[in-house]
């Protein structure tokens, strides 16, 4: 018993021997792996500064390790690599760490984010859909992220249908992205009329108008569909939803709802239409466009008394040159035609100097009406601009 007692200190000695080794020699690797990191940060440093980038970079890459400890400046590499243009080497750099890396699922699902990225970024978009998709597949923890690259992606091979899947995933965390899911289907909407899929394309505009109700682009859709059918009522219909949507784009309108009246020979009812809207809320377009139906069913004098009447509390050059061309009419040569000539073609340049159409979000102004601002990328931001010069 005795004798036994005496190797417990011995016990206690071996054990702190085996310790203190132990960390002597994790030292000493620790010791080695930064000489040679260091060795590889010099060397890439070198490289930077005698203008070798590549070299430099692919230095600092040998250096680091694939561990968590590194993978900061391997994820900054990456973006780097990315912003440079070198969408393969980012693409690399990436895959090798999935390969070769063993990370916690929130990790790996970072790394291959930045992967779909890459491949978003060089157009190779299928791979960035495979990629995208498998973690879909897998259940991964970030699907919003997921989905919105998805959505992203499928609207730049414009494949609505997908796109449209992938954002009614989105909607109850972002509510906000209805408008846009009502753009694509106007989109598809297009697509399925060109390919003389009407009632289909009824019912994507239909669908549109579920997604955002204030969509004007799906009733001026649905109006210019049904007029094609020559369904007069109904186009009709399409076209008056506009005001009660977003009554500056109602102008836009005008001629077609009046070739929808004119098809029936409802030239009262046009006229009564024009005068409601224009009693709520006057614009010179609607007025103008109901002088000329006035002189078309009473004559010159009722059209012009009444433009006259309006341009008294409303002066504009449009106004002014509807009374020029009335005035022009009744003469047929002469110092007095040439005068209100010149005049004309003035007022007529200043009209036309002014942009017909604004983007609410960046300010870019366009002479054609689009769905889509080319400058800031967003859906339904484009309006009419309501100009009374």
């Amino acid at each position: 018993m005795n004798e036994s007692l005496w190797l417990i200190p011995f016990f206690f000695v071996a054990i702190g021997a085996g310790f203190f080794l132990g960390r002597r020699e994790s030292r000493r690797r620790q010791r080695r792996r930064m000489a040679s990191l260091s060795k590889d940060y010099v060397a890439g440093i070198n490289f930077f500064l005698n203008e070798e980038p590549d070299k430099g970079i692919e230095a600092l890459l040998k250096g680091l390790d694939v561990g968590e400890e590194g993978l900061d400046t391997h994820l900054a590499l990456g973006k780097l690599f990315r912003k440079r243009g070198e969408f393969d080497r980012a693409a690399q750099l990436h895959t090798h760490l999935l390969e070769h890396g063993d990370y916690a699922r929130p990790v790996q699902e970072e790394i291959q984010l930045e992967l779909a990225q890459d491949y978003l970024a060089s157009g190779i978009f299928d791979l960035a859909e495979q990629v995208l998709l498998e973690m879909l597949d897998q259940n991964c923890e970030a699907k919003d992220e997921v989905c919105s690259q998805l959505m992203g992606l499928y609207e730049q091979e414009r494949d609505w249908v997908n796109a449209i899947s992938m954002g009614e995933r989105l909607l109850k965390s972002r509510p906000e992205l209805a408008s846009v899911l009502a753009q694509y289907c106007c989109e598809q909407a297009d697509n399925l009329k060109r390919d003389k899929d009407i009632n289909p394309a009824r019912r994507m505009l239909r669908r549109a108008l579920s997604f955002d109700d204030k969509c004007v682009r799906a009733s001026f859709q649905e109006g210019e569909l049904e007029m094609d059918e020559q369904n007069w009522e109904a186009a009709i219909q399409a076209y008056q939803r506009i005001w009660v949507q977003d009554s500056d784009f109602f102008d836009e309108v005008l001629d077609k709802l009046r070739a929808c009246y004119d098809a029936q020979e409802k030239g009262e009812d046009f006229i009564q239409m024009l005068a409601d809207y224009s009693a709520e809320k006057p614009s010179t377009s609607r007025i103008l466009l109901l002088s000329e139906a006035l002189k078309d069913r009473y004559g010159d004098k009722e059209a012009a008394d009444f433009i006259g009447e309006y341009m008294k509390a409303n002066p504009s050059v449009r106004g002014l040159n509807k009374i020029l061309d009335m005035s022009l009419a009744g003469i047929v040569e002469g110092e007095a035609r040439e005068h209100l000539d010149a005049l004309r073609q003035m007022s007529e340049k200043l009209v036309n100097n002014k942009s017909l159409y604004k983007c609410r979000r960046c300010g870019f102004e366009t002479p054609l009406m689009q769905w889509r601002c080319p400058s800031c990328k967003r859906w339904g931001t484009i309006k009419p601009v309501v100009k009374e010069v």
